[in-house]
């Protein structure tokens, strides 16, 4: 995981390798579902960035997604370590269906018509997976960045609920995590927001 340093300064690097057994249980539940649902939340973030070589135009999107793929591989592989030492699965039975600790979102599909559940805060549904698949050139630049944009405000409320939550972010390693993500997505977001910006 790197934490990016002051302007000038060189980032702080923390590999998953790097975590500790936890001496005694230190965890909540709503920890271990933050862990869960993110790693879910960011394999999505890199099935997004993996369509940007073949279908976007300008090269700042390609910078832009190479360093969501490589960050993000990294802080999966990072919680999923966390969640093995403690001996707690990497996925909750609510990612493969109903009851999402962070809700389903019901909103009208790509093409305007109808409703779709939205898997948790953030993430994209099939249709819109597939509008983002179809997409060429600037069409497709304009709503990656749209998509990522609510793709990473989606992290913050992830974020946000797990502070609200009480006794949660207790442990250092998971504060740190929870920490990173939150300023790392929300610098990304205002990244993306002048890059649209620029468009218009």
């Amino acid at each position: 995981m790197v934490r990016p340093g002051a302007p000038g300064s060189p980032s702080l690097s923390l590999a998953p390798d790097e975590l500790r057994a936890p001496p005694r249980p230190q965890h909540t539940e709503a920890d271990v579902i933050f862990m869960q649902h993110m790693i879910v939340h960011h394999r999505q973030a890199l099935v997004m960035s993996a369509l940007v070589p073949e279908r976007a135009e300008r090269q700042d999107l390609h910078a832009l997604a190479d360093r969501i793929e490589r960050s993000q591989a990294v802080e999966i592989a990072f919680m999923e370590r966390w969640l093995e030492l403690r001996n707690e699965p990497f996925s909750a039975v609510e990612d493969e269906g109903h009851d999402s600790h962070h809700g389903h979102h019901h909103h009208h599909g790509a093409d305007g018509h109808g409703e779709e559940e939205r898997p948790m805060a953030g993430m994209l549904t099939e249709a819109e997976l597939r509008a983002l698949a179809s997409a060429r050139g600037p069409e497709f630049d304009q709503l990656f960045l749209q998509f990522m944009i609510m793709h990473h405000e989606g992290a913050l409320t992830m974020g946000e609920e797990l502070l609200a939550s009480p006794g949660a972010a207790l442990d250092s390693d998971m504060f740190d995590l929870a920490s990173h993500v939150y300023s790392d997505q929300k610098m990304e977001i205002d990244r993306m927001r002048n890059m649209l910006e620029r468009d218009n």
